[in-house]
């Protein structure tokens, strides 16, 4: 369907000890519980500050929304999704870019497709040829879109649908899956593949094709999350020890490792934006918190005002050009709120 459109129920909140301004937003109709509290769940930001994401009904459900820069939200679902049981996928965005297309997943009674959702707010479904299963990750200016499928040998394989609708698949010398999580303006797409010990590399695929392979010095696990359009590239690793760690991967190839300051065995980046800013997530004494790390290598930490003290949870999931991050964090009574994080200029 094409969806339904509400006021989002929002809170300007007073700004942060950390020098930004915090919006505060949940879904109308997504129902939150102390069990469940992933009830309003933003993924993905573009420029004009519209925010993609998921919610849960109250059955714990998954759905898509999308909340335009002026705060209205939209609910919708991929055609013919079904949700029978409890924390089950009927709808689950991924990814928006600048005209505000959205792609992501959805399943029906029998399995999961890809979806497009214009702008106007047609949904067209897809599925690579052969594919049994199918998990986009990311979507690009042209409308190009990345991810992953399953062929009916269940193998995870890469795929690119190009905006005229055409697929190509592809693997990094993949023998236990392709992951693709993310595509630039360029077109080069970033992501894992994974070995026959199950680890994980990371690999860039270039517009034309080439497939180039890469992991941190030390790293028995690699994760690449997200790529700019300069082909900066960030995600996670995992040190022989079990810590996770962040890195950056310029465009020259060249490998930065970093972990937040404070941080207690974890580290993980889940975005990047043209100058270099990654936020993301990490560990630390009191719980989870959002970082930034600015293109200097300089940290600022955060939570929203609300969110649950002592022990927060704040998970930072993606940031646009003009640095504002969009996430979630649980409030005192373990319920989950959306939030935008606008940075002072």
């Amino acid at each position: 369907m094409a969806g339904t459109q509400t006021q989002q129920l929002s809170n300007d909140l007073p700004r942060h000890d950390d020098g930004a301004t915090y919006v505060e937003f949940v879904v109308p109709g997504s129902t939150c519980e102390a069990s469940f509290p992933l009830c309003t769940t933003p993924v993905a930001i573009n420029l004009f500050g519209a925010v993609t994401g998921y919610y849960a009904d109250i059955n714990a459900s998954l759905h898509g929304f999308v909340r335009a820069p002026l705060g209205a939200v939209t609910t919708f679902d991929g055609p013919g999704a079904t949700c029978p049981n409890y924390f089950s996928i009927c709808t689950f965005s991924v990814g928006i870019n600048l005209q505000g297309a959205i792609t992501g997943y959805y399943c029906d009674a029998v399995t999961c497709h890809g979806f497009l959702r214009a702008p106007g707010g047609t949904i067209i479904a897809f599925d690579p040829p052969g594919a049994v299963l199918t998990i986009p990750g990311g979507i690009n200016l042209a409308g190009a879109i990345t991810g992953s499928y399953y062929d009916a040998n269940f193998a995870e394989r890469g795929f690119l649908r190009a905006p005229d609708g055409t697929f190509t698949s592809f693997d990094p010398g993949a023998v236990n899956g392709t992951s693709p999580t993310g595509i630039n303006d360029a077109g080069e797409i970033v992501g894992t593949y994974f070995d026959a010990n199950d680890a994980g590399h990371g690999f860039l695929r270039a517009p034309h094709g080439t497939l180039t392979t890469f992991d941190p010095t030390g790293s028995i696990y690699t994760t690449a999350s997200a790529i700019n359009l300069e082909g900066a590239i960030t995600g996670s690793w995992q040190d022989a020890s079990g810590v996770t760690l962040g890195f950056l991967r310029s465009s020259d190839g060249t490998l930065t490792t970093f972990d937040v300051p404070g941080a207690i065995d974890q580290t993980v980046p889940s975005a990047i934006d043209p100058a270099g800013t990654i936020t993301g997530y990490f560990q630390g004494t009191s719980g989870l918190h959002g970082f930034v790390r600015a293109n200097d290598g300089t940290f600022t930490t955060f939570d929203p005002p609300g969110s649950e003290e002592p022990d927060s949870e704040t998970i930072a999931n993606g940031i646009n050009p003009a640095g504002v991050i969009t996430g979630w964090y649980i409030d005192p009574s373990f319920i989950g709120h959306g939030f935008l994080r606008i940075p002072i200029l």
